[in-house]
């Protein structure tokens, strides 16, 4: 199995952030990267821990020799002192952290540690449960019967499935061509790997630039096209949906179901090269890892997203999506706002809570707690800083009143407890931070002991609001 040390420093600060179950475009935020990047480490990381979904991940990183080697990084909270304050904005701010004490960040590597905890006995819970119906229980016998999945694949549908695959080879086979030239013309250094002494070979320079930035691009293709497979083998599928309409015990026992089947199909060992798709040079580490794209990584990413579906379809059903789209376009004072529902997904610094998410045409996500209907987080979409004309930028007394007004308009609690709130405030670049903090009060004892409720405003220079969360709202 991959060996802790194999992962880079900014896989390292990217698996943190999976474990603290943030989304793609949450740690894009975080460490001020592009959306693609992240997606390029996250299929780094799969493919060394010998994976094909984020569920698989996340349970293979609760094992202890995986947890040791992010050690450092899962006890790094997402909120940092005032003088290191970032927060959520991509581009070319340095720190996209919340300020907080230091005291803070052992802390919350703790709640890393429970959330997997609670991930694996929510397992336990399930199965013990199931055990004490599995003598009753079958699934031939649910008015959903659940599909064999047959070993015979229509034609039609493996042309499909075959043609995604052809293209990722030749994706693949044209990036190797220009690894291949550049090894011949570039800047390139010779070695071998201290632990495997395999020979290894190192860009330098502009050859390494060119080369990641090649390599980031092949991956941003391949992992789309990956999507398409799996929901072209899905469709072939066509599992039976969750049977919510049944009593609690069968809807325990499909459940186990799901677990099952997504153990069995589920790689759990190294990745066999003999399986790959084909092999892909990473300049990180100076070596080719295997590309796996087949059905059995598939079936696995299929029945992940059925347990996903499962443990939000309750909540989904309590989502009144016309009233979130409605309240999103009040609150952001843009009536003609085109949304489109996304997900369910848990609030990052708020354990135990989940908000619907959508989207507009830029990209940027809202996020609405599913029990009270507010609007939690705002969360940008840039590619790049977006760079202010002097003759737009505004004084900070102006920034600060646009800050604090729509920090009041949403937040209900804000009046009655700014008394007691520690109040912060900085700048990076062209954008400011304005965040009322309830970490002077004693959390313990409660979920809210890692990370205490708080409410942050970003706002561009020329007063534009781009980042939002509120968690102040949300504790009982």
């Amino acid at each position: 199995m991959t060996k802790p040390e194999r992962f880079s420093d900014r896989e390292r600060q990217v698996i943190a952030r999976l474990l603290e179950g943030e989304s793609n475009k949450q740690i894009a935020l975080e460490l001020g990267v592009s959306l693609r990047t992240v997606e390029f480490h996250l299929s780094n990381i799969y493919a060394k821990l010998g994976v094909g979904s984020r569920t698989e991940a996340v349970l293979k990183l609760s094992k202890p020799y995986l947890r040791e080697s992010t050690e450092g990084e899962l006890r790094e909270s997402t909120v940092r002192k005032g003088d290191e304050s970032g927060d959520n904005v991509k581009a070319s701010i340095n720190t996209r952290r919340v300020p907080m004490n230091k005291s803070f960040l052992v802390g919350f590597g703790i709640l890393v540690a429970t959330a997997v905890f609670c991930v694996g006995s929510i397992y336990l819970m399930a199965k013990e449960r199931a055990a004490a119906y599995e003598a009753e229980w079958n699934p031939t016998d649910m008015p959903l019967p659940i599909q064999t999945i047959s070993t015979e694949t229509p034609t039609q549908t493996v042309s499909a499935k075959e043609h995604i695959l052809e293209q990722i080879r030749q994706l693949i086979a044209e990036y190797e061509q220009a690894v291949q030239s550049e090894k011949k013309n570039g800047d390139v250094e010779f070695s071998k790997d201290p632990v495997t002494g395999e020979n290894i070979f190192k860009f330098k320079d502009e050859s390494y630039n060119r080369i990641w930035e090649l390599n980031v691009k092949l991956w941003e293709n391949i992992s789309q096209l990956n999507r398409l497979y799996v929901q072209v083998y899905r469709d072939e599928l066509r599992p039976t949906p969750f049977p919510t309409q049944l009593s609690s015990e069968q809807n325990e026992a499909y459940l186990q179901f799901l677990y099952e089947q997504a153990k069995d199909f589920c790689p759990t060992g190294e990745l066999d090269p003999n399986d790959a798709i084909g092999m892909i040079y990473d300049p990180d580490e100076g070596k080719y890892m295997p590309a796996i794209i087949n059905e059995e990584m598939a079936r696995c990413e299929t029945y992940g997203q059925m347990i996903e579906e499962w443990r939000t379809a309750p909540m989904l059903a309590r989502v009144n999506q016309d009233a979130d789209m409605a309240m999103i376009r009040q609150v952001t004072g843009k009536p003609d706002l085109i949304l489109n529902f996304q997900a369910i997904q848990g609030i990052a610094n708020a354990l135990g809570r989940n908000a619907a998410v959508y989207s507009d045409e830029t990209g940027m996500e809202y996020s609405v707690d599913v029990e009270t209907a507010r609007l939690v987080e705002v969360i940008p979409n840039f590619q790049s800083h977006p760079n202010i004309p002097a003759a737009e930028t505004k004084s900070m007394d102006e920034l600060r009143g646009v800050a604090r007004q729509f920090a009041s308009t949403n937040s209900p609690r804000l009046a009655d407890l700014e008394s007691v709130l520690l109040y912060e405030e900085n700048c990076k670049g062209d954008i400011c931070f304005f965040r009322w903090d309830y970490r002077t009060k004693d959390w313990t004892g409660t979920d809210w002991m890692m990370m205490p409720p708080f409410l942050q405003v970003g706002v561009l220079a020329n007063g534009q609001i781009v980042t939002y969360n509120n968690t102040l709202d949300l504790f009982e």
